[in-house]
């Protein structure tokens, strides 16, 4: 790296700028620099950030931002750097060396092998999941009630130190310890056992430590366990394939390991209609069925489903393909503004990539929350209707009851 005595800054020579040109490939670059990556398909997302996606030839798009290129671009706006700076950071002359090519085949071979997708532990029951679907987020009770009959919502359990391996033929959970804290739980006893993924599918050996023993370890502190909300897409042979699981305190969420977003999760799968309403997150489709009960809205029984967030549109691809009579998709995904906190119209980008990838075959509208997405209006319309409840409680014979606000909306 060469300084000019002019300015004192860094500036690149023409083969320092050749070898950055030879390094331009933003795979390599993110697998080279410690990005978490989750292989879809024939593309690569970071697990964090979903809407970042990478593919083999080098390439990259910010689908969220409408962004992309190759290393350079990725560089310069994701990290922040300079043109001289991404150029001289590819070169090898900044601080940091080149990716070595061998480091980078073996990420993406460790990238290449299938993960397999486990379901969580199953809670002893659901009344937290419940209450918080319910009366934190305003969803309807049937609702709720029905979806974890079918299996597609339940109360599922993770632990801090412990990844789930798998379930015996008994259906009995089994787990490892993660890597990080294998010194910790060296003393904890494994037992090597055949495990399945689910329904006796995807048998793998491997040792491992039985739900009971963690159970201990929660009840003596040596561990914490985490309730969450786990709302499962299916395959049209009933397989679970995909899977979104959301704290129940704070702001975490995130893909259960193993996910694919072909199959999201659905509403009315089987509904004979010929509209899909599409959203970005299992709660806001679920907030808009309930919605659609409120108002008494045709679209109540239509097929409604999640994208798994806003970066890709594999379940709406997946889905229309399943079901041929599809001819109209209504998107009704976040607002995502200045106003409602959000720098990126995450929401409008992607709806307007459904127009583009869409359009030519069905017929597409938008049906937009007037807050920042389905669930803030919910949950705004259960609080004004209480509101108004609790107002007419001590004059029941008033004449005039305004209706709580709306948001001029027409489900």
């Amino acid at each position: 790296m060469a300084i000019s005595r002019k300015t004192g800054k860094p500036y690149y020579t023409d083969e320092e700028k050749e070898a950055a040109l030879q390094n331009n490939n933003a795979l390599e670059y993110a697998l080279s620099h410690g990005y978490n990556l989750v292989r879809h398909g024939n593309t690569y997302q970071m697990k964090e950030h979903d809407s970042m996606v990478f593919k083999p030839d080098g390439s990259w798009f910010w689908n969220s931002q409408g962004k992309s290129g190759h290393a350079i671009d990725f560089l310069m706006e994701y990290e922040g750097y300079s043109y001289t700076e991404a150029i001289l950071e590819l070169a090898g002359a900044q601080e940091l060396p080149a990716p070595k090519r061998q480091e980078i085949e073996q990420s993406m071979k460790d990238l290449q092998k299938p993960k397999l997708f486990i379901l969580p532990e199953k809670a002893a029951n659901y009344r937290r999941m419940f209450a918080y679907l319910v009366r934190q987020r305003g969803i309807d009770h049937n609702l709720v009630s029905q979806l974890e009959k079918e299996k597609k919502l339940y109360q599922g359990v993770t632990y801090a130190h412990f990844d789930i391996a798998g379930y015996d033929n008994q259906g009995k959970a089994w787990y490892t310890v993660k890597d990080r804290f294998t010194d910790k739980f060296q003393d904890v006893p494994r037992q090597k056992m055949t495990l399945y993924t689910h329904n006796l599918d995807g048998a793998h050996i491997i040792p491992c430590i039985p739900a009971h023993v963690i159970h201990d370890l929660v009840r003596s502190n040596q561990t914490l366990a985490y309730q969450n909300v786990i709302m499962v897409g299916y395959t049209p042979q009933k397989q679970p394939y995909y899977a979104s699981m959301r704290a129940m305190t704070g702001k975490y969420k995130v893909d259960v390991t193993g996910s694919r977003k072909d199959y999201g999760f659905c509403i009315n799968e089987n509904a004979d209609s010929n509209t899909v309403c599409v959203f970005e997150s299992p709660i806001e489709a679920m907030s808009y069925w309930s919605m659609c009960r409120e108002f008494h809205s045709p679209r109540l029984n239509c097929p409604m489903i999640s994208l798994g967030g806003v970066s890709t549109s594999y379940a709406l691809k997946q889905f229309v393909q399943d079901h041929p009579k599809i001819q109209n998709i209504i998107t009704g995904l976040n607002i995502d503004t200045v106003q409602n906190g959000h720098t990126i119209a995450a929401g409008q980008l992607a709806t307007d990539r459904i127009r583009r990838e869409f359009g030519s075959k069905y017929r597409i509208s938008t049906h937009k929350p007037n807050l920042n997405d389905w669930n803030d209006v919910l949950v705004n319309y259960r609080k004004d209707l209480a509101a108004i409840t609790q107002q007419l409680q001590p004059a029941r014979s008033a004449s005039v009851i305004h209706h709580p606000q709306r948001g001029g909306l027409s489900l």
